[in-house]
C-alpha cells in the first residue's frame, strides 16, 4: 500500500512539474526534419538492460519548434517492462538529452503525445513513447537512459544525433 501511494505521489509530482513546462505561449512550427544515428547499442548495455527490470532504446530523433518557436528536438524511445509491477516511461526511466556537456531542458510541441510517457504499461509489455526537448545551439546532442530509481548508475542506452542543419 505504502509503495502504491509513493508511486502516486512521485507520478503527480512528475506530472505538475511537466505542467509548469507548458506555461509558454505562443504559435508553432514544425520542421519535421529527421535525423538519426545507426549506430547499434554496445553489448554491455545490452548486458546491463538484462539485468535491469526495464529495457529502452533510443530510436530516432526529430529537430522541430516548441510553443514559442525556440528550437527543440524530440527523441523516440521504445520502452520495455519487464518487472513484475505496472509501470511508465516517466516512472520507471531517466531520460537525459545534453549538448556541449549541459543537460537540455524538456520542451512542450505539437504533434506529440507527452501522455503516452506516464501510461503505465504491464510487464512483459513494450510501447513507444517520445520526449522533446529544447536546444542550445546546432551541436550533437548526446541522449542517455538510466533506470530512474536504482542503486545502479549503469546506463541503459545512449545515443548521439547530429542536428546540425545545412
Amino acid at each position: 500500500m505504502k509503495k502504491s501511494i509513493a508511486r502516486v505521489v512521485l507520478a503527480a509530482s512528475l506530472a505538475g512539474c511537466m505542467m509548469l513546462f507548458g506555461c509558454s505561449s505562443g504559435g508553432s512550427s514544425v520542421e519535421n526534419e529527421k535525423t538519426s544515428d545507426p549506430t547499434p547499442p554496445e553489448p554491455a548495455q545490452q548486458q546491463e538492460q538484462a539485468d535491469s527490470k526495464y529495457a529502452v532504446t533510443i530510436d530516432d530523433c526529430q529537430v522541430t519548434s516548441d510553443y514559442s518557436g525556440k528550437p527543440a528536438i524530440v527523441v523516440t524511445y521504445t520502452f520495455a517492462n519487464n518487472s513484475e509491477k505496472a509501470t511508465s516511461f516517466v516512472v520507471a526511466i531517466s531520460a537525459k538529452c545534453f549538448q556541449n556537456g549541459v543537460q537540455l531542458d524538456s520542451a512542450i510541441v505539437n504533434d506529440i503525445d507527452s501522455q503516452s510517457t506516464m501510461n503505465e504499461i504491464k510487464p512483459g509489455t513494450t510501447t513507444t513513447v517520445q520526449w522533446a526537448y529544447l536546444l542550445d545551439d546546432q551541436s550533437d546532442v548526446s541522449v542517455e537512459c538510466t533506470e530512474l530509481i536504482s542503486f545502479s548508475d549503469a546506463v541503459l542506452a545512449e545515443k548521439t544525433f547530429s542536428v546540425a542543419q545545412a
